[in-house]
């Protein structure tokens, strides 16, 4: 025969639960006092012991019992996610602190770009001022040099040459030759002087003016460049008196160029416009070489004397210098030099 049924009042109750409750920040009475509360009055609850709080953060603890899948949120999860609201968004990325210096830093690099710019372009117009002048500086220096050579060649035109007829002048003509006679020296090579005046040139001045007589100067110093070559030297010795020297030609070489230059002048004097009557030319020679020497004031003297002599004989015509002739001129006159 079965017992009979117990009475509810005679089943023993049965233990409760012990909960291990996650860290939290609740003190541990109140954590042992929730656990002890039961839904029936008559069951007798048992006292929980709360364990010592771990050592893990408990932010960090209620965000895993929180993300824990399948477990319904406890008290004491609401109750830390009330004292540390921030451990609800702990997942969420906190603003960076300097994330609202980079706008700033943006305007003062942009800024500095500015101020930069603005520094190249005004010092690049400065640059261009400068440079231009300074372009205008050399510009004049340059005008103004071109204008210096140019009255340099002048002056130097001027101390070398006759203003008139453009020949050399004395000086120059003396300079020229002594060299041309230094150089020819050192290889036994001759050299011809030839000393010439205009017949009756005063007459011509007093008789037609001064303006005819220096038409008849230029008639005659053109004649001669057309028969000269460019190695030849032709000056003027002053007044109606030339010279030319021939480098490297005998005596007789060079006198037949004279005849042609005696010819010629008298030919276009009376082909002028107006004529020039009575213009003729009276020639002396005389050459340096080893026999007669290469002294220039000697070569000089002797064709002075032979032009002397053609002044003698009637005029218009050539003479060659003859040994002891100069000798013979310098004892009765005054003797000239170049």
């Amino acid at each position: 025969m079965p017992p009979p049924p117990r009475s509810p009042r005679e089943i023993p109750p049965l233990p409760a639960p012990v909960a291990v409750l996650p860290a939290s920040s609740a003190p541990p009475t109140e954590v042992a006092n929730a656990a002890s509360t039961t839904g029936d009055a008559g069951v007798t609850a048992m006292p929980v012991v709360a364990a010592a709080p771990p050592t893990v953060p408990v932010r960090a603890e209620a965000g895993a019992n929180a993300a824990s899948p399948g477990r319904p949120p406890q008290p004491q999860d609401i109750a830390a996610t009330a004292d540390h609201p921030v451990a609800a968004t702990a997942d969420a990325p906190s603003p960076s602190p300097h994330a609202n210096l980079l706008p700033w830093l943006l305007l003062l690099a942009l800024a500095f770009v500015l101020l930069a710019w603005r520094a190249s372009m005004r010092r690049g117009r400065q640059l261009a001022q400068e440079t231009e002048r300074l372009s205008r500086q050399q510009r004049y220096l340059k005008s103004a040099h071109t204008h210096l050579q140019q009255k340099s060649r002048q002056l130097q035109q001027l101390s070398m040459h006759d203003p008139l007829t453009g020949t050399l002048n004395r000086q120059a003509f003396a300079a020229e030759l002594r060299e041309r006679i230094d150089h020819l020296a050192k290889y036994n090579q001759p050299l011809t002087l030839i000393v010439f005046d205009l017949d009756h040139f005063k007459t011509i001045n007093d008789r037609y003016g001064h303006l005819l007589g220096d038409a008849a100067l230029n008639l005659v110093a053109g004649v001669v460049r057309e028969h000269l070559v460019s190695d030849d030297l032709f000056g003027r010795f002053g007044g109606d008196e030339f010279m030319i020297a021939c480098s490297g030609q005998n005596v007789l070489t060079t006198a037949v160029l004279a005849e042609k230059l005696r010819v010629a002048v008298a030919t276009r004097a009376a082909e002028a416009q107006p004529p020039i009557p009575g213009l003729t030319l009276s020639l002396g020679l005389a050459q340096a070489d080893p026999d007669n020497g290469y002294q220039p004031d000697e070569l000089f003297g002797r064709a002075d004397a032979a032009l002397y002599s053609a002044k003698q004989r009637g005029r218009n015509s050539v003479v060659i210098a003859e040994a002891g002739q100069a000798e013979a001129l310098a004892a009765g006159s005054v003797r000239r030099h170049l």
